[in-house]
C-alpha cells in the first residue's frame, strides 16, 4: 500500500497529503472485508481490489514523476528500499504467525502445506500459483493481489524512468494507456479462447490495466496536462461522480467473480469509474463526495487498510475451526 499523497500542480511540485484518497481506500477495504464474510452480502465487494489497483498506480507514479521533476532522476534503490520497509515487515509478521499456528494446531501434513503457502506468499508469487493452480494458497489466497502489486512495483519504475528520460510526457501517458489496453485485450482474448477465470483473475498480465490506468492519470496530473481542462472537468464531475458511485454500488450487489462479463469489460468499467472518483477528489474542492471521504472513520480505515487486508482473510477462514 502507498500513502495517499498526490502531487500538487504548483511549480515546485510539492507533495501534499490528501485525506480523501485514504477515505477512498477505506471504502475499498470495507467492501473487501464484507465480501469475504460468510454471508450473501455484497458479493461484488471484490471490486474493492480493483479500486486499490488504480489508486496504487496513481500514487506510486505520482511520487516517482514528482521525484524525477525535482531531482532530474529517480533513485530506484531508495524506492525499492522504501517499498520493502513499508510492506515487508507486516507481511513477515503475518507469515511467521501463520507458520507458528500451523505448527501447534495443524496436522503435520496440513502444516507442511501451510509452510509452502507461506513461502509462496513471501516471494510474492501467490497470483501465479492461483493462476496456474500450482499449490494454490488457501488461507493465504488473498495475497494474490499483494503479489500483483509487488510485481508492478518491481517492473514499472524501471520502465517509467526510461520513458521519463527519453520521451515527452504525452508519450509517457500514451505508453501507460497502451499497456493498459494490451492487458485488457489479452484478458478478453484469453477468455474467448477458453482460459480459466483463475488464470484471467490472477495473472499480472491480465490484471495490469487498473494499475496502468492509474499510472497514466498520475503522469498526466503531475505534469499539469489536465490543468487546461480542469474547469470543464469539474463541471462534468458534478454529474459523473454520482453516476459512477451508483454503478459501483450496483456491481457490489449484483456481480460475482464467476461472472464472465467482468473479465470482458466489467473490471475495465470499475477502473474507469475509479478514475472519475479520483478526479473528483483532485479537482472538486467543494465536492460532497470528497467531504464524505474525508470523514475520520473512512480515513482511519484507509490508513490501516494494508494491515486489515493482510489479517482479515486467514482470521475469517480459521475462526470457524475453533
Amino acid at each position: 500500500m502507498t500513502k495517499a499523497v498526490a502531487v500538487s500542480k504548483s511549480a515546485n511540485s510539492r507533495i501534499k497529503y490528501i485525506p480523501a484518497l485514504d477515505g477512498l481506500r477505506g471504502l475499498a477495504i470495507l467492501s473487501v472485508l464484507v465480501y469475504h464474510l460468510p454471508t450473501p452480502w455484497l458479493e461484488g465487494g471484490f471490486i474493492g481490489v480493483d479500486i486499490f489497483f488504480v489508486l496504487s498506480g496513481f500514487l506510486i507514479t505520482s511520487l516517482l514523476v514528482s521525484e524525477f521533476d525535482r531531482c532530474g532522476s529517480v533513485s530506484l534503490r531508495n524506492f525499492y528500499i522504501r517499498r520493502a520497509l513499508r510492506l515487508g515487515p507486516a507481511l513477515i509478521v503475518l507469515l511467521m504467525s501463520y507458520c507458528l499456528i500451523s505448527f501447534f494446531f495443524c496436522s503435520s501434513q496440513q502444516a507442511e502445506r501451510n509452510y509452502i503457502d507461506a513461502l509462496i506468499a513471501l516471494t510474492y508469487m501467490s497470483n501465479w500459483a492461483r493462476a496456474f493452480l500450482i499449490h494454490s494458497p488457501t488461507l493465504l489466497g488473498h495475497t494474490w493481489s499483494l503479489s500483483i502489486e509487488e510485481q508492478f512495483y518491481i517492473i514499472w519504475p524501471v520502465i517509467l524512468l526510461l520513458l521519463l528520460r527519453f520521451a515527452k510526457r504525452q508519450q509517457v501517458v500514451v505508453a501507460a494507456l497502451a499497456l493498459a489496453a494490451l492487458s485488457f485485450g489479452l484478458r478478453v482474448y484469453l477468455l474467448a479462447h477458453g482460459a480459466s477465470l483463475a488464470r484471467l483473475g490472477n495473472g499480472l498480465d491480465t490484471r495490469l490495466d487498473g494499475l496502468m490506468l492509474g499510472s497514466a492519470l498520475g503522469v498526466a496530473w503531475v505534469s499539469g496536462m489536465l490543468a487546461p481542462y480542469e474547469s470543464k472537468l469539474s463541471r462534468m464531475l458534478v454529474l459523473m461522480t454520482p453516476l459512477a458511485l451508483m454503478y459501483l454500488m450496483f456491481l457490489l450487489v449484483t456481480t460475482t467473480t464467476l461472472s464472465p462479463w467482468m473479465y470482458q469489460y466489467g473490471y475495465l468499467m470499475v477502473e474507469l469509474l475509479t478514475i472519475i472518483l479520483i478526479l473528483d477528489v483532485l479537482m472538486s474542492p467543494e465536492s460532497w463526495f470528497k467531504a464524505v471521504l474525508e470523514t475520520r472513520v473512512l480515513v482511519w480505515f484507509g490508513m490501516i487498510s494494508y494491515s486489515l487486508y493482510l489479517w482479515h482473510y486467514p482470521i475469517y477462514r480459521w475462526l470457524p475451526a475453533f
